[in-house]
């Protein structure tokens, strides 16, 4: 190269230095471009990671009985509510059945196993609740407020979201009013080992 340049003009020598200098700059640009858009990506694809609910790959691979329930919280209004996870078809069916009462600060929450439109129903319980159906990204699809235990066996009325829902929380009567909750709120959620 440096042969050549001994036979080129000063014109053509110089012309050549601007385009190599424009080469030389159009590279650590572009290198420089570059390297920032990947950590420009990698910032979005953690927080797109750290964002996504970590429930599915987190229950996806765990065994569980029927009497064992998995433990965790949701967060929402900056109030943490610890609850029973019902991972198995018995939890699921059994619900909140299973309890007299409960405090403000626990509930239960159902992993659907996929999205679907779960109906639910009052049937043996002991207690009025709230029941917040939630999407994938635990943002608030539908809300049944202050739901009454069915009094008669044989009519017991299912409530149904409008929407496809991932979980479903069961919650104390009033929960959903006295933090105002209402449709595409979001919440956290937690997985407690």
């Amino acid at each position: 190269m440096i042969e050549l340049l001994r036979f080129l003009s000063l014109g053509n020598k110089l012309l050549i230095l601007k385009i190599l200098n424009a080469s030389l700059l159009g590279f650590l640009f572009g290198f420089l471009f570059q390297y920032s858009f990947t950590i420009i990506e990698t910032e979005k694809l953690f927080v797109f990671a750290y964002e996504e609910n970590r429930i599915p790959d987190s229950l996806k691979y765990t065994q569980t009985n029927d009497s064992n329930y998995l433990k965790g919280y949701v967060i929402i209004d900056n109030v943490k509510v610890f609850v029973d996870i019902a991972f198995t078809d018995k939890q699921k069916q059994d619900g909140l059945s299973i309890k007299n009462s409960m405090n403000e600060n626990q509930g239960m929450l159902f992993f659907l196993g996929e999205p679907t439109k779960a109906s639910f129903w009052m049937k043996n319980m002991h207690f009025p609740i709230d029941i917040i159906w939630l999407d994938e990204n635990f943002s608030i699809v539908h809300i049944e407020k202050e739901l009454k235990p069915c009094k008669i066996a044989f009519y017991c009325p299912s409530y149904t979201p409008i929407k496809e829902s991932l979980y479903v929380l069961e919650t104390i009567a009033g929960f959903a009013n006295n933090h105002h909750l209402k449709l595409g709120d979001r919440m956290d959620f937690q997985l407690i080992d």
